[in-house]
């Protein structure tokens, strides 16, 4: 399954696109090329608790109907960071290679600590009722992450629609 997503995501063209100017910047907030089949999904991950530094937002491509597990496999490869990690129950672990494994919704002081799962698109986030395997990526579709240490669940501090985040 895992390979799969990943040839998906090869396919894709989820590679990063220069923004001009020197240095070989990039700027992950401008969507690729979309092709025949092909949509784009902007994803907002919010580690910021975990002292990530990573791209917060990144715009991928994906093939229509991909699951949000495949958008986040794009992301990682846009950004050349690894993968998502998954624990067996489908708990997912890591993003960008943290929290560090075997961490995986541990207890901590304030209460478990995981990523939460958040859909954009609209005027505001709204907690994900459903997993990132069973949602299926449309044009213009917004996920979003948010790392908690325990305690209520919060929003990507990002904006929510898919035109206030990418170029």
């Amino acid at each position: 399954m895992i390979a799969a997503i990943a040839a998906v995501v090869a396919i894709a063209g989820c590679t990063p696109t220069p923004s001009g100017g020197g240095g070989g910047s990039t700027n992950y907030t401008q969507c690729p090329t979309v092709g025949a089949g092909q949509v784009r999904v902007a994803v907002v991950v919010n580690g910021t608790a975990l002292g990530s530094n990573a791209a917060p937002v990144v715009c991928v491509v994906v093939a229509q109907n991909s699951t949000g597990v495949g958008a986040l496999y794009a992301r990682a490869t846009r950004l050349g960071l690894p993968v998502p990690r998954f624990d067996n129950s489908g708990l997912l672990c890591a993003i960008d290679g943290v929290p560090i494994a075997p961490t995986c919704g541990n207890l901590g002081p304030n209460g478990y600590e995981y990523w939460t799962y958040w859909i954009g698109g609209g005027p505001s986030w709204t907690f994900a009722p459903v997993g990132p395997a069973s949602r299926l990526m449309t044009d213009g579709t917004v996920e979003g992450w948010r790392f908690i240490l325990g305690g209520p669940d919060t929003a990507p501090s990002q904006p929510s629609t898919f035109a206030q985040l990418v170029s």
